[in-house]
């Protein structure tokens, strides 16, 4: 299958000489596909933001967007909003550049696509996407590497309690039915339709949320302080929307979706720290330690059992700097050991609150969707074989 990745090495190749615009996540990712290639030289990366400006990845300077002095210089776009790139590919325009020296790197299997895709052409699609992302194809015969089981099992996997566990409402029953009730957060209300929530009866600080996906929370520190009509807006825009066709995990898909309403943890949105606990056959073996996970500079480490920082990262950048062991560690484990029991692999997320609670976050069959690396790149088969 010719894909985008494809034509752009081509391309590149072609020229020589690239600017990647974009020092994201996307942009970070399309240079893993180029720096390997003697016969492209990547003079910069483009970016706006003050914040990243003058900063490097992997010794290239990020920098402001300015017409390079070659000529045929690639100005490649690594940004997946599209109104961004438009607004991005503007600005190249204005600076003189020429149309046809600029290309778009992206996601191009958008919702509208994947929602609407044949379930025949599942596997192309998920082998597809894994090529791009990681530069070789996914062994479907015999998967061996974490990510690879976890590409393998989106359409090999039938289990409904991956749904049921992954759905962020159904979750609270069966986890109270395991550990009791004192390890979640308190529940506010849930509604079908975001028109429904009566903002009279709730307290002045809360967090809004849909079920049936990741990163669709609204935290409310103070109601007073927020635009009601908007809020209601964004939650139902989520709700429609099926994360399932987001990259193709289809235990969300069958999620009847609600708008639920939990406490507003005290320390959470400005603790350092969260404990996302990986395990394996019903035991706990790594402790994921992240830093400022509401934040855009986020760092995290992993830790064994008995707190040793381990030499490998998945996904975000290391935080080398070594975390103090949290306080309720042996109870997180011992609470993980009883919600992975019957699991071959599942993340258990918590809270440590500074007051003492260990609050229960999720439970995720499919970290990063499979398609984020390890470094260095032999922990992807150690994580794997764990399976």
């Amino acid at each position: 299958m010719r894909t985008m990745l494809n034509c752009i090495l081509k391309k590149a190749q072609d020229t020589g000489v690239v600017a990647i615009v974009g020092a994201g996540k996307k942009g970070k990712e399309l240079l893993m596909h180029l720096e390997n290639n003697n016969s492209i030289s990547i003079v910069a990366f483009f970016d706006n933001n003050e914040k990243l400006t003058g900063k490097s990845i992997n010794n290239i300077k990020i920098v402001k967007p300015y017409k390079v002095q070659e000529s045929n210089c690639l100005y490649i776009i690594a940004v997946e909003a599209k109104k961004r790139r438009e607004e991005l590919r503007f600005q190249l325009l204005e600076l003189g550049i020429n149309a046809e020296n600029i290309l778009d790197y992206y996601d191009y299997r958008d919702y509208d696509y994947l929602s609407t895709l044949d379930e025949k052409y599942y596997q192309e699609e998920i082998s597809g996407m894994y090529y791009e992302r990681f530069g070789k194809p996914i062994n479907w015969q015999s998967p061996s590497t974490y990510n690879e089981i976890i590409n393998w099992e989106k359409i090999n996997v039938k289990d409904e309690r991956r749904t049921r566990l992954s759905d962020k409402y159904l979750v609270k029953e069966w986890v109270k039915g395991k550990i009791g009730e004192s390890h979640l957060a308190k529940l506010y209300g849930v509604w079908d339709d975001a028109d429904d929530i009566n903002f009279d009866s709730l307290p002045h600080a809360f967090v809004l949320k849909v079920n049936n996906g990741s990163a669709r929370n609204i935290v409310v520190k103070e109601k007073t302080e927020i635009n009601q009509a908007e809020v209601r807006e964004q939650l139902n825009a989520w709700k429609k929307n099926n994360f399932a066709y987001a990259s193709l995990e289809l235990h969300y898909k069958d999620i009847v979706p609600k708008i639920i309403c939990e406490e507003y943890l005290e320390g959470v949105a400005d603790e350092v720290y969260d404990y996302n606990i990986y395990c394996f056959h019903g035991e706990p073996m790594y402790i994921w330690c992240i830093k400022g996970s509401h934040k855009p500079d986020c760092k995290a480490s992993f830790y064994s059992q008995d707190w040793e920082m381990l030499p490998f990262s998945y996904g975000y950048p290391k935080d080398t700097d070594l975390a103090p062991r949290p306080q309720n560690l042996d109870e997180m484990l011992k609470l993980s050991r009883i919600l992975s029991q019957d699991f071959e692999h599942v993340r258990v997320d918590w809270y440590n609150l500074p007051n003492g609670r260990v609050i229960f976050g999720e439970m995720s069959f499919s970290t990063w969707s499979g398609r984020c690396h390890f470094i260095p790149e032999e922990y992807d088969a150690i994580f794997g074989n764990l399976i």
